[in-house]
């Protein structure tokens, strides 16, 4: 019987590498290997890491999570989590697994640096860090895990049996983020490098005390703890405590492969081809390109009729064409579908089509993103003028005009904003649902979907759809893992 969620995975992904994140790991490692210094913590760290490449690429989690936004669509309108027809069958084992794959890793790790007494000043200096990364990852993959599912089983250390496990059941969303999301946050706040650091040169792909920071004011924002949430983001954006950050000279450039681990980035997944850790980010999202080249491709995804008349409406002339490439698709479709383009120049494009992979890194959070979040917390304290200075840093970067001082700010021109300049990094639902304005908006924008029968989609979507069931396999060996209601 598979027990998928609670095998312990110390030996299976804890993983050897020359430089961090760039070479494929081995098959499997002794624990005890990790005791001797911190290089061979490193080496654990590194297969903590290493889960995040199955979590945003080949982008399962992502795919889904802007189908079931109002951005993205299925081609062919018959994407199940596009028109909210999710059943038991549809339950996305692979993010539920890989983040707890994540988590087990972590928790490993954390066992054996418990016992870690570094021989200098420089090695326990490096081992607090690595446990600060760890504490990063494993919130990370909670903060997923909670906003997808809802209640998840809490595990937090390691058995000695992976049976000893079953039984726990699923934890509230409140209690899993007081008891291990905030404090890991607060932990790697405490102990990660800042951004810039000595520490991380030839290492950025490693979490820093900006990735932390920026994280726990997400964290707060989606609990609805605004006032919390603007001291978080105040720390990282005004005080600087994460290390120094700012924006690219354009949207574009932030995204490409030279530019990895840029003054915008604050945490981003790292890919690299020649490693065998290629990106097939763009594979999902090429339909069109591959016409250009005169091959055939099923795109996963492409741009809602909605968001594209969005960026038109508003005159978003550069970050529309830094967004999508939208243009006839012959023998296709009567009307203009638009395609994704915002993360790889058409080199990119052309390998993706080919089946070889990119460098591109996948970017989880970066400072637009942090300066928009600090808007939000800002108007929701009533500040909307200083609100609207940092929106119109994002804004103008982008060659658009500033919002006037009594610009009448509100949540929904907070949504537009961010989805204008983050369209496709899978924030647009997550933002729709902690704003409370899911059910209204995306129900909005289903009605004029047509659904499997070619009819009108005229129901709107209902509360329990947000969340994703959970997945049937792991509800068969746990009987205690009650399903989410409505599935």
């Amino acid at each position: 019987m598979k027990k998928i969620l609670y095998i312990l995975l110390l030996a299976y992904t804890l993983t050897g590498c020359e430089d961090f994140l760039n070479q494929l790991p081995e098959d499997t490692l002794s624990p005890d290997a990790y005791y001797n210094d911190t290089k061979e913590l490193m080496t654990g760290l590194s297969g903590c890491y290493k889960l995040l490449q199955n979590i945003y690429s080949p982008v399962e989690m992502t795919k889904v999570l802007e189908l079931m936004s109002d951005d993205a669509k299925d081609p062919r309108n018959t994407d199940v989590f596009h028109v909210f027809r999710k059943t038991n069958a549809n339950s996305q084992t692979n993010i539920w697994t890989h983040n707890y794959k994540m988590i087990y890793n972590c928790n490993a790790l954390l066992n054996i640096l418990a016992t870690y007494n570094g021989a200098t000043e420089t090695d326990r200096r490096e081992a607090q860090a690595i446990e600060g990364e760890c504490h990063f990852l494993r919130a990370l993959a909670y903060f997923n895990l909670v906003r997808i599912y809802g209640d998840v089983p809490m595990v937090t250390e390691l058995f000695a049996n992976p049976t000893d496990a079953f039984g726990i059941g699923r934890t509230p969303v409140n209690e899993i983020y007081t008891k291990v999301v905030i404090p890991d946050l607060e932990n790697a706040i405490a102990n990660c490098y800042p951004k810039g650091a000595k520490e991380l040169i030839g290492s950025e792909a490693r979490a820093t005390k900006g990735s932390a920071l920026m994280m726990l004011g997400k964290v707060y924002m989606t609990m609805n703890n605004y006032a919390e949430a603007e001291k978080v983001l105040q720390r990282l954006i005004i005080n600087k405590e994460g290390g120094e950050y700012g924006l690219m000279p354009t949207m574009h450039d932030v995204f490409q492969p030279e530019n990895k681990f840029n003054k915008e980035s604050i945490f981003e997944v790292n890919f690299n081809v020649s490693g065998g850790q290629a990106c097939y980010y763009f594979q999902i999202m090429i339909n069109d390109i591959a016409i250009r080249y005169g091959t055939t491709y099923n795109s996963a995804y492409q741009a809602e009729h909605n968001l594209m008349r969005e960026f038109v409406k508003y005159n978003e002339d550069v970050r529309y064409k830094s967004t999508l490439d939208s243009g006839y698709v012959p023998n296709a479709s009567p009307y203009i579908q638009a395609f994704p383009v915002k993360f790889a120049p058409e080199g990119s494009m052309r390998a993706a089509v080919k089946n070889t992979g990119t460098d591109n890194n996948f970017m989880v959070y970066r400072y637009a993103d942090a300066l928009l979040m600090y808007a939000e917390c800002l108007m929701k304290s009533g500040n909307k003028v200083e609100a609207i200075k940092y929106i119109n840093m994002v804004r103008n970067r982008s060659e658009m005009e500033s919002l006037p001082n009594d610009h009448p700010l509100d949540i929904y021109w907070i949504l537009h904003e961010r989805r204008m300049e983050l369209t496709f990094e899978g924030h647009r639902y997550f933002d729709l649902v902690r704003t409370g304005k899911a059910i209204e908006i995306i129900s909005k924008d289903l009605m004029t979907v047509c659904d499997l029968d070619d009819k009108p989609t005229l129901e709107p979507i209902q509360e329990y759809q947000l969340l994703l069931p959970i997945p049937t396999a792991q509800i068969e060996i746990d009987q205690t893992l009650v399903q989410n209601k409505g599935y």
